[in-house]
């Protein structure tokens, strides 16, 4: 079969301009205590059984409140809710 329609192909690329996302501090995020305390020992990297053994509660409390954090972030990983609460200056790096 040949093709009839043939596209030509360019030999230097073409000129992209990329819009670099804007972040969302126009909508203030407010964490509770507890929330904020779970994200920051989850930026220094550890699990959620670890948390849960420093903050004295059970590791179903933990990841409840990381479901929290998750849904007021509007993310569905834990690393991105950190790394959105460092960008507003909601915790700090260890």
């Amino acid at each position: 079969m040949n093709r009839t329609n043939v596209t030509p192909v360019r030999s230097s690329p073409t000129q992209v301009h990329f819009q670099p996302q804007v972040p969302e501090h126009a909508t203030s995020i407010s964490l509770t205590n507890r929330e904020a305390e779970v994200l920051q020992w989850s930026a220094a990297g550890k699990s959620s059984w670890e948390i849960a053994q420093i903050v004295n509660c059970t590791e179903a409390g933990v990841n409840y409140h990381f479901n929290n954090i998750r849904r007021k972030f509007g993310t569905s990983s834990r690393w991105t809710a950190v790394v959105k609460a460092l960008e507003q200056g909601l915790i700090h790096l260890p």
